[in-house]
């Protein structure tokens, strides 16, 4: 598992709210279905937002992430 993996897996409940702000198209069934597994989340991500590269692109995906964690884990 990664690092992203871990730290998506650990701090799950927090980064709900986040997602479903950064990427409005996330329901509650999908962050179900995603359960904090950070590979589906990428999935998820990559169906609902078929065309705009800078929303779809892991990089950036991953980018948001660790700037969230990276936030919270710092309080």
């Amino acid at each position: 598992m990664t690092a992203m993996a871990n730290r998506m897996q650990h701090h799950w409940v927090e980064a709900k709210s986040f997602l479903k702000r950064q990427w409005p198209r996330l329901t509650d069934v999908d962050l179900e279905e995603i359960d904090g597994e950070y590979d589906r989340l990428i999935i998820k991500i990559k169906d609902l937002y078929q065309g705009p590269t800078e929303i779809t692109q892991e990089a950036g995906i991953k980018d948001k992430l660790q700037k969230f964690f990276n936030q919270i884990e710092s309080i």
